[in-house]
């Protein structure tokens, strides 16, 4: 029961602290599980991978995790805990926003966090992009790769995809 209530603390907390969505409960989420010894740092980046291929937040990686510690039941604790308390503001924010959208300091405040936000993400990016590549080259070519997807703009995403994909199969054999 233990593991259990720590499971749905531990998330519920990378909920609550995690700015600027799942990019900025990446961080969170690593250092809870990592120093809970619920998983090792290849499964951690197996969990962030998943929930990147998968539909839907980054944030269902708590839901991998989960399963790894608690089986099924896991799953659904973190879940349903790391959701919470994004859940909980929401419902009380959207009651005042309307109200005080217009102030100054609000809109101060949301232009603030949206910087915040994009911190969060270039750290992270950064952060499991040194993770995974293991040697110089293969850090050129994904530096390359991601510098020209984000100055082309008519890449499909599918294709993108596709491309890091093969490159990865090259790469990254075992």
């Amino acid at each position: 029961m233990g593991t259990i209530f720590s499971l749905f603390i531990n998330f519920l907390w990378v909920g609550a602290l995690g700015f600027g969505g799942g990019f900025g409960m990446i961080p969170l989420m690593k250092t809870m599980t990592l120093d809970n010894h619920w998983v090792s740092l290849a499964v951690f980046d197996q969990a962030i991978a998943m929930g990147q291929v998968t539909p839907g937040p980054v944030a269902i990686s708590a839901t991998f995790i989960g399963e790894r510690v608690l089986g099924p039941l896991g799953a659904v604790v973190a879940t349903i805990s790391v959701f919470t308390p994004s859940q909980v503001v929401i419902v009380i924010l959207s009651h005042w926003y309307e109200r005080f959208k217009k102030l100054m300091v609000v809109q101060n405040l949301l232009y603030i966090s949206l910087a915040a936000v994009v911190g969060l993400i270039a750290g992270v990016s950064v952060t499991l992009g040194l993770s995974l590549i293991h040697d110089w080259e293969a850090g050129i070519l994904a530096g390359i790769i991601a510098f020209l997807a984000l100055r082309v703009k008519k890449i499909p995403y599918w294709a993108l995809i596709l491309g890091a994909g093969t490159l990865g199969a090259i790469f990254f054999r075992p």
